[in-house]
């Protein structure tokens, strides 16, 4: 027994360098295993990491261009804004009503027949037309719509209709029933155009965080640190 002991202990040091050995290559070998998954996600990590510089860079790129967007789209609505103010305040129907047949009687038109229609919002104007009916040559109408159309104020031939009568003619010149629709315009002071940049603008920074997040959440799975 005691030479059973002696040996076990002139043997120790060799036992404890034994365990020391198979204790550092166990260590060793997880450590090259979890090296190797490493390794294995590489690829995929630096995938995400390239999509995530191109969205970044896409980022940056919008965020140059928002101020010279800005600038054009304020310099467009500036002139809408200005066409706005360029178009009457109120829409008088006696006053368009008698120029209507004031031209009528000018070219010899008397059974001219304008009546006014309701008033149609149109966004930053609103809208008014006149259906107009009459009995003319096609002469007089044609010049009856080129007085129209060098009005002071603004006038839109919406469409036209030209009928030949029924009954024969004895004149010279053709006579021709007519129908036709115009519109006049005024400015909506009640109405403000919108650019759009600004809910776009809000809609992206709304965006933005929930994909950094998502970024974080995806390189958490991947085994990477916060």
């Amino acid at each position: 027994m005691k030479e059973f002991v002696s040996n076990a202990l002139s043997k120790l040091h060799l036992i404890i360098f034994l365990y020391g050995a198979w204790t550092f290559y166990s260590v060793y070998s997880d450590y090259e295993v979890q090296i190797d998954e490493i390794s294995q996600q590489k690829p995929a990590i630096e995938a995400e990491i390239k999509k995530a510089e191109k969205k970044l860079s896409q980022i940056d790129e919008f965020r140059k261009n928002v101020d010279q967007t800005k600038l054009r789209v304020n310099e467009v609505f500036g002139n809408i804004e200005k066409v706005q103010r360029q178009l009457p305040s109120e829409i008088n129907d006696i006053e368009i009503l008698d120029f209507l047949s004031k031209e009528g009687r000018t070219l010899n038109v008397p059974e001219l027949e304008p009546n006014p229609k309701d008033e149609q919002p149109m966004g930053f104007y609103i809208s008014k037309q006149y259906s107009i009916k009459g009995r003319a040559t096609f002469l007089q109408f044609v010049v009856f719509l080129e007085r129209i159309n060098g009005a002071e104020r603004l006038f839109n031939v919406k469409d036209f209709k030209i009928t030949a009568p029924t009954e024969a003619q004895k004149g010279r010149f053709q006579i021709v029933n007519f129908e036709t629709t115009i519109d006049t315009f005024k400015f909506n002071s009640s109405y403000k155009e919108s650019s759009g940049v600004e809910e776009i603008e809000s809609e992206f920074n709304k965006k933005e965080p929930t994909e950094r997040v998502r970024g974080k959440k995806k390189a958490k799975d991947d085994g990477g640190e916060e």
